[in-house]
């Protein structure tokens, strides 16, 4: 049965509050963050209360991010910021850049002689280059003619194709990409499969399955996942601190495809709230249920605890 929450988030928030009985049987609570508790540079009412309140009743709280724009330290930096919270350990937030990264690690041999071609933004280089991994392929692709293709010197080293959100996405870097997949045989990496970026409450833009899906079509190739939805973030998470009783964690988010599908794919409990991508009247037409519906995170104090 799905729980339902009526949002009362334009109410302000005492920290700490107090968890609602139904979300204090969790222990372990994965949190999105854009959508979640901020847009952009503006926090979203009752976050900071809620990851407070969490905190406060030591709930273990991680954040699990598909963005590959920001690095770790950026995060940080937002929840200093914008929730004025202070206390968030860097190896509480994974993102899915992180995720990629050691992927890498866990599959390449040599540094020295397999490539990466990355079509990212320049957090998801710096990510990379942290755990010792180089990659090229940022900023706009030089320009070529029809012909100039054809004279086209393919690097017989680059052996990976990593295809995330990049502002500068064009016909000339899906033709790399895909000569990469096809004459090399590079595995084709993809960190985020976010169908649309909510930038603001009511306003979506596309996001990153657009680069994907176009060297897909192109290379008829599928790529790994390596963010959410995928397992492979919580085997990483519980890596880092310890088995997770499938129980007595739940994830919450804005987003069905990645969020709430990566919930129901590691066999946890899944919380969409209506402060980003998804809107209440998108449930009906999902095929998966979330297990309880949220106005905002805020909806996870009691109603007492907002005035």
């Amino acid at each position: 049965m799905v729980s339902k929450v009526r949002s009362t988030s334009s109410a302000m928030y005492r920290v700490p509050g107090r968890i609602r009985a139904v979300f204090q049987t969790f222990d372990t609570f994965l949190i999105d963050c854009d959508g979640v508790l901020w847009h952009q540079d503006n926090p979203i009412p009752g976050s900071s209360a809620a990851i407070s309140a969490l905190l406060q009743q030591n709930k273990r709280v991680i954040f699990v991010s598909n963005n590959c724009g920001k690095t770790v330290d950026d995060i940080q930096e937002k929840f200093r910021k914008l929730l004025h919270l202070n206390n968030i350990p860097s190896k509480n937030i994974i993102t899915s850049a992180v995720s990629t990264a050691i992927y890498l690690k866990n599959k390449i041999k040599d540094f020295s002689s397999e490539k990466v071609y990355l079509i990212a933004q320049s957090a998801f280089k710096s990510v990379l280059k942290d755990h010792g991994i180089e990659s090229f392929g940022l900023g706009p692709a030089p320009p070529r003619s029809f012909s100039d293709w054809g004279d086209f010197q393919v690097d017989k080293s680059v052996k990976y194709v990593i295809a995330s959100y990049d502002p500068d996405f064009s016909y000339n870097k899906v033709t790399e990409a895909f000569l990469y997949l096809t004459e090399n045989s590079a595995q084709f990496i993809s960190p985020d499969v976010d169908q649309c970026f909510s930038v603001r409450p009511g306003r979506k833009i596309p996001g990153s399955l657009i680069v994907q899906s176009a060297i897909s079509a192109a290379a008829e190739k599928v790529p790994v996942i390596t963010g959410k939805p995928d397992p492979f973030m919580l085997e990483l998470i519980e890596g880092e601190h310890g088995a997770m009783d499938r129980n007595t964690t739940i994830m919450i988010g804005d987003n069905y495809n990645t969020d709430i599908m990566f919930g129901k794919n590691c066999g946890i409990s899944t919380a969409v709230v209506f402060t980003g991508n998804s809107k209440e009247g998108d449930v009906e037409m999902w095929a998966a249920k979330p297990d309880h519906l949220l106005g905002c995170l805020g909806d996870i104090l009691e109603p007492g605890e907002r005035s």
